[in-house]
């Protein structure tokens, strides 16, 4: 995650775009208190492999099809071109690679993110966070945020999850105004 990398290597990172996360940490604290169906995606990528890649692979199609069915609001926003695209970039490398993000957000991004968090650490970049109004449970992230960086900038734009999908033009002109560092808030 970008933040991790903000976080661990600040020289590095001149500015930082989020969109639609928190921390892992809370992320993870979050699934433990509130409804974890929702939340499938996180344990079953982080399983050791080759499980997962074995389940995505043997159903790949299905596999997105159920996520683009039930994460976006508007499941219009994910036309067939756009499926056909994703499918086809669902290949064993990509697969493995979505794998082994989740592994690291379980085993490793967690313990990072609690001792950052104990040691008062906080990212020292802008931030921009980029969420969407129909994604009920990041509500909040906002105010998540906070805790993590210095200088946070957020905005809610039309949607849920897909938001490039979703609200292609807005998020284009938030990404461009922040970027460029010539607005000193995106809304």
């Amino acid at each position: 995650m970008g933040y991790r990398l903000a976080l661990d290597h600040a020289a590095t990172v001149e500015r930082l775009v989020i969109q639609n996360v928190i921390p892992t940490l809370d992320q993870f604290e979050r699934m433990g208190a509130g409804p974890s169906l929702g939340y499938w995606l996180w344990f079953l990528l982080a399983q050791p492999a080759p499980f997962p890649e074995r389940l995505i692979a043997g159903a790949a199609e299905q596999f997105l099809r159920f996520i683009f069915r039930t994460w976006p609001s508007d499941p219009q926003a994910i036309d067939a071109a756009a499926f056909a695209e994703e499918r086809a970039a669902l290949t064993e490398p990509t697969i493995a690679s979505m794998c082994a993000d989740y592994r690291a957000s379980f085993w490793v991004d967690r313990d990072h993110d609690a001792a950052d968090r104990r040691a008062g650490h906080r990212i020292e970049c802008p931030v921009l966070l980029v969420t969407g109004g129909d994604e009920a449970q990041l509500a909040d992230a906002e105010t998540v945020w906070r805790i993590w960086a210095h200088d946070l900038r957020a905005t809610v734009l039309p949607g849920g999850h897909f938001i490039p999908e979703e609200a292609p033009e807005q998020l284009a002109r938030v990404l461009v105004e922040f970027l460029d560092g010539e607005s000193s808030h995106p809304n």
